[in-house]
């Protein structure tokens, strides 16, 4: 029964020690096993070897084209900044169709949010515009059907892009109550 007391309070001492290399082994008076990190009168000292660690290697991901991307590392191991997890167009909204207007305003929601440094690119229809914040105006659209398209680039030169969407621009008349 002392064998087995002992037993078990060795696996619970030993993981507990953490990166203890020595262990202290002594048997008291009344026959009870000890183990301690600190020695004691009459201990065996007894050698623990550390235990294996392992480190993942890190692998840049690929940059997609559908809002979402993985870990990136600069090749030439500075600082590349913020990683970009997702971008998304969220207005106009994609199908919807804007009435009796020549102007449109694209913005543009990052995960995390915009960083000091950073460059967004938002486009309609090719026309692009490199903005400080999240959003760009565009004058002078016709009625029809136009496309818009974003990106993130940050400080270290890996860019991000969101889905493009499509917008449409109609005219008409008001009617105006009596």
């Amino acid at each position: 029964m002392r064998y087995l007391a002992g037993l078990v309070l060795t696996l619970f001492l030993i993981p507990s020690m953490g990166a203890a290399d020595t262990l202290y082994k002594w048997v008291d008076a009344q026959g009870n096993v000890h183990y301690s990190d600190k020695p004691a009168p009459g201990a065996t000292k007894i050698n623990v070897p550390k235990a294996p660690t392992f480190t993942p290697p890190q692998a840049a991901a690929p940059v997609t084209t559908d809002g979402h991307a993985g870990a990136q590392v600069a090749p030439d191991g500075h600082d590349a900044g913020v990683v970009y997890t997702a971008i998304k167009i969220s207005t106009p909204e994609d199908q919807g169709t804007l009435w009796n207007t020549t102007q449109v305003t694209v913005t543009v929601a990052l995960t995390p949010g915009l960083q000091a440094g950073d460059k967004v690119t938002i486009a309609v229809d090719g026309n692009s515009q490199v903005v400080q914040g999240t959003t760009a105006s565009f004058d002078n659209l016709d009625r029809g059907q136009h496309t818009a398209t974003a990106a993130v680039t940050n400080k270290g030169g890996t860019t991000l892009a969101a889905k493009g969407i499509t917008f449409y621009i109609q005219r008409g008349i008001q009617k105006h109550p009596p």
